[in-house]
């Protein structure tokens, strides 16, 4: 195993689902958190009861920054620490 990715529970009122994700130190830089990002933003938008997948990392995790920019999530905010992310169903090509 190289790591985990998954939703964080059921979709929300609005529509929402939040993903978390993590890989090893060893199997980082090979795209297997792009690839899992991507899976679980088709998963969920191939479900009629979400309409955004939200996300969220510190904001001195670069490696997951560069993951999300890539798949193609939004900054919406920052929180503390914390950069918070979306993408709708919309944006999706």
């Amino acid at each position: 195993m190289v790591g985990d990715a998954r939703f964080k529970g059921k979709p929300d009122l609005e529509r929402k689902v939040e993903i978390g994700y993590g890989i090893i130190d060893s199997a980082r830089n090979q795209g297997y958190a792009t690839e899992a990002v991507e899976a679980l933003i088709k998963w969920a938008f191939a479900s009629s009861y979400v309409d955004k997948v939200i996300a969220e990392c510190f904001v001195t995790n670069l490696p997951s920054i560069k993951v999300l920019e890539k798949v193609g999530m939004s900054r919406i905010a920052v929180e503390k620490n914390m950069l918070k992310w979306e993408i709708s169903r919309m944006s999706v090509k």
